[in-house]
């Protein structure tokens, strides 16, 4: 399990020199490891989907949207809901059904990832902007 983890997780290395610039990346970093480990068992589906330098990233999104709780429903204030692993919106769903031909609940968690994936590398990771001050503190040059 220990490669697992070195192999996604942020390294997170004190700053050589204390400023405040230097301590808030290192916070960041210890903030996202902290998210990922609890979201993990994710991994393994997520790194089929996404490309691997985008898996951290990912797992952060799982995160940030549904806790890691593929099951998870949550309503807005125009009475949509948000479903699954990846908080897929009402309107997002009806737009996608039709043109990846879904057959599946946004509860499966297989399904949502695929889907999730198409997403992401065909119309970008603004879907998920509503977190994204959870999520996009990663930076994958690091």
């Amino acid at each position: 399990m220990f490669s697992l983890f070195a192999s996604i997780l942020p390294l997170c290395l004190v700053p050589i020199q204390e400023t405040q610039e230097g301590i808030s990346e290192y916070i960041h970093c210890l903030n996202n490891q902290t998210k990922i480990e609890h979201v993990i068992q994710w991994e393994p589906l997520v790194t089929e989907h996404f490309k691997e330098e985008d898996v951290a990233e990912a797992l952060l999104i799982i995160f940030c949207e549904s806790s890691g709780r593929s099951e998870a429903v949550n309503g807005n204030t125009n009475n949509t809901r948000d479903i699954g692993l990846w908080q897929f919106n009402d309107f997002t769903w009806i737009w996608l059904t039709p043109k990846l031909n879904i057959t599946g609940p946004r509860t499966d968690p297989v399904l949502s990832t695929k889907i999730a994936s198409w997403l992401y590398y065909n119309s970008g990771s603004h879907h998920w902007n509503s977190s994204n001050k959870c999520w996009r503190t990663y930076d994958k040059s690091k």
